[in-house]
């Protein structure tokens, strides 16, 4: 594939509006960005995804490239969306596959693991996008936390109240960091990050919400994996330019792919320091229509079973502590990044997926 350069591509575009909208309705407004980990303006085109490169035809077409400083994934150029809110706008539709005693019952083992990290019996903890409301009703249940929720889409937190019971604020954590600045033991990003236009600044502010030592728990996609390197392989062989990278305009609207190298660079422009990094991934959620999608699907899980083995699996969690000198957390990051994972994953090998 060729390279993205982002400076050029925008003196191309001059001032000319960008604007495109799927079968659905949905419109979004494209625009050239650099990489908001690093600043990169060089990116590889890695594919296309959504449109007719969607298996069922979902989103606008949108060409995802790979970072060629820190290695994340995104597309370019950016789909942002007219309107965000009716993107989440129906909580029962967007977690159809899954399972809230599921959610509630994990809410609680993490948070046991955060009481345990912390050394604090109840600690505080901020729930970032918090959904359904999952982690809070675990919280309230068990006892084992005091936890604060943020949302920003105002369907979930009806639901939410409406549940369970329980009271999630409609306000950004960039809002959140403003009044609240070292005011909790933990912050939980489950399952957020990948959807956030500005992956930088929500890192920045979960830093300053953080207390000396605090903690930061992340659980995001790991991109690219085995399966979608499988795919991308298939591709090149059918002479097709699908990828099977993110998800950019369509369910579940993951517009940024990390992968250990990339996380680990951004953690570390904010003063976090990885502790641990895991990869592993369970069964595919999605549910497949007719027979060639179930075979598809069989095959899939088939090599994330091979992916948990070999260290190459789709999903990661990564545990960070606030330190105390950020600076000088940064410096072995400079240049390449030849750290490891709990499952051997060389972070400098990333270069040489295409």
């Amino acid at each position: 594939m060729e390279m993205n350069n982002t400076r050029e591509a925008k003196e191309q575009a001059g001032s000319r509006s960008m604007r495109a909208a799927d079968r659905l309705g949905n419109a979004f407004h494209l625009e050239y960005i650099q990489c908001p980990i690093c600043q990169q303006d060089q990116a590889k085109e890695l594919g296309l995804r959504g449109g007719k490169y969607q298996r069922l035809k979902l989103g606008i077409e949108t060409t995802v490239v790979r970072c060629c400083g820190c290695g994340l994934l995104y597309p370019n150029p950016f789909p942002f969306p007219e309107d965000p809110q009716h993107l989440y706008s129906k909580p029962e539709k967007y977690f159809e596959h899954h399972s809230i005693s599921e959610k509630i019952t994990s809410g609680k083992e993490l948070l046991e693991q955060i009481r345990i990290k912390t050394g604090r019996n109840c600690p505080n903890v901020l729930d970032v996008g918090s959904g359904r409301g999952e982690l809070l009703k675990a919280a309230k249940d068990s006892g084992l936390a005091r936890a604060v929720g943020l949302e920003f889409s105002p369907a979930m937190i009806e639901y939410a109240g409406g549940t369970w019971g329980i009271d999630v604020r409609l306000q950004s954590i960039e809002e959140h960091a403003d009044g609240n600045a070292g005011a909790y033991d933990a912050v939980v990003l489950n399952a957020v990050l990948e959807h956030v236009y500005r992956p930088d600044l929500m890192i920045g502010a979960a830093a300053r919400l953080l207390r000396r030592d605090g903690l930061l728990y992340i659980d995001c996609p790991n991109e690219p994996n085995l399966l979608t390197m499988a795919y991308a392989l298939l591709a090149r062989v059918r002479r097709s330019h699908a990828v099977l990278n993110l998800a950019p305009t369509f369910p579940p609207f993951h517009v940024f792919g990390f992968n250990p190298r990339s996380l680990t660079v951004l953690l570390a422009k904010n003063g976090l320091n990885v502790e641990r990094i895991s990869l592993r991934g369970g069964p595919l959620s999605f549910r497949p229509v007719g027979f060639v999608d179930t075979v598809k699907a069989s095959v899939a899980n088939r090599i994330n079973a091979i992916a948990n083995i070999t260290g190459t699996a789709h999903n990661m969690t990564v545990w960070a502590r606030l330190v105390r000198d950020p600076q000088a957390d940064n410096r072995h990051l400079v240049g390449t990044q030849t750290t490891t994972t709990d499952e051997g994953w060389n972070l400098q090998s990333l270069d040489d997926n295409g």
